[in-house]
């Protein structure tokens, strides 16, 4: 596992336009986001043209050292009531193991500790068990189910609703910085691992 400090979250930009688009088609990410059809690039280029006009959205690109490898995105921000909606992915198969934590580890910092929001939502479809375990992990819990409601090769799946406080959060953090501090002590005399990913790691990474 990469050491934590090895991982940045940056600004959205024009320079990663094309590097999203190809993510967002891929076939790891694609089939687990809201709508699983193919972006168009015209499509795509009005996606990120709403995304700098919305106030309510927050969109952070991952990187591992000096290369992109992740998406997260907060959306539906409300600060009257501080809550908020996510969704991410990893990009880029051959990151190194724990990459999805790492992220995850310092987009949640961002949105609890910088931007002070109560509780992070998050909807998962049901066969995204990676997702769902990654969730728990994070410290998130089941808070209901839409069932039936979305149709993934003509069968209805379920929409599994998760969330996760900030008090929560505070408690879950301190044990998963240990875990990835523990898992980084026994790389220090081996090269970083490098996996390509047999499984998706993402969750609604964006919303269309």
């Amino acid at each position: 596992m990469a050491d934590i400090h090895d991982y940045t979250l940056k600004e959205l930009s024009r320079e990663h336009s094309t590097l999203i688009w190809e993510w967002r088609n891929a076939a790891h990410v694609r089939p687990f986001m809201n709508h699983d059809g193919l972006i168009l690039l015209e499509e795509h280029h009005k996606w990120l043209n709403s995304i700098a006009k919305d106030a309510s959205r927050l969109v952070r690109i991952c990187y591992y050292q000096a290369k992109p490898i992740g998406f997260v995105q907060f959306s539906q921000i409300n600060l009257e009531h501080q809550t908020c909606e996510w969704g991410f992915y990893i990009g880029n198969q051959d990151c190194p193991r724990g990459s999805g934590t790492s992220m995850g580890i310092l987009a949640l910092e961002l949105i609890f500790q910088e931007r002070q929001m109560r509780k992070v939502c998050a909807e998962i479809l049901d066969f995204n068990q990676k997702s769902l375990s990654y969730h728990r992990k994070l410290g998130f819990v089941e808070e209901g189910r839409l069932v039936r409601q979305r149709l993934r090769n003509h069968q209805p799946v379920d929409v599994v609703l998760m969330g996760l406080f900030r008090e929560q959060w505070k408690k879950q953090r301190v044990r998963l910085k240990e875990e990835v501090a523990k898992a980084n002590e026994g790389n220090n005399h081996r090269k970083p691992a490098h996996r390509k990913r047999s499984s998706p790691f993402c969750h609604r990474g964006d919303v269309r």
